[in-house]
């Protein structure tokens, strides 16, 4: 199971069966036609007996508020770094046209290799997203997310590929697909494919997994 640092949903997101890639599939001249958020500050949804005063500055709302800053092509949020202080992390994103709309994210992720050394790996995730509400502008104030996905879940049975561990990813992934050495996520090198899994991924995650944040303000924080 790969964990991935979702900015949108600002929390640190335990996933399997969802669609990562090396290298981007998407570029501007994807956009075209492709809502546009409105930038300022954001929340998603508030983890369960959250209190937020969403007039207060950013820095000062709890982490379990879900808040983050959308610029143009960037997202932000505060995180928390291995000693527990806290730091402001970014990502690029592309958000591009379709039914729904596809949100490319870049995540930039610290790996432990050996004592004292460590690696930055570069993953792409993505994510589908139908906008719920538009300002005077035509700009996104509010949408309904959901990570994209490699096919269906699997059956509650099912096993890893050498047969010892529970199997997480798909038995049947979206054609252009092709999952990893453990059964439990999947890569792909087609822009098409990600397009055709992104509406059936609705159902496939169920509406208890949707990332849906709503725009709070301008501002940079």
């Amino acid at each position: 199971m790969r964990r991935a640092l979702i900015v949108l949903s600002l929390a640190l997101l335990g996933a399997c069966n969802m669609v990562t890639t090396r290298a981007p599939l998407f570029a501007r001249a994807d956009e075209v036609g492709a809502p546009k958020l409105r930038p300022g500050l954001w929340v998603g949804k508030p983890d369960s007996g959250c209190k937020l005063v969403p007039s207060r500055p950013l820095a000062k709302w709890p982490s379990c508020a879900n808040g983050f800053v959308v610029a143009r092509h960037q997202v932000g949020s505060y995180d928390k770094d291995s000693r527990g202080r806290r730091t402001w992390k970014t990502a690029p994103y592309w958000l591009v046209a379709g039914e729904p709309a596809v949100l490319q994210l870049r995540m930039t992720d610290a790996e432990i290799v050996g004592p004292g050394a460590s690696t930055t790996a570069v993953t792409y995730v993505y994510l589908a997203m139908r906008p719920t509400k538009t300002d005077s502008a035509g700009q996104v104030t509010a949408y309904d997310a959901w990570l994209v996905l490699c096919g269906p879940p699997p059956p509650s049975d099912a096993k890893s590929p050498d047969g010892k561990l529970e199997r997480f990813g798909t038995l049947n992934p979206v054609a252009g697909m092709t999952m990893d050495d453990s059964g439990d996520d999947c890569t792909t090198t087609s822009p098409q494919a990600v397009r055709a899994a992104a509406a059936p991924s609705e159902s496939w995650t169920g509406p208890n997994s949707h990332l849906g944040a709503h725009w709070v303000r301008d501002g940079a924080r």
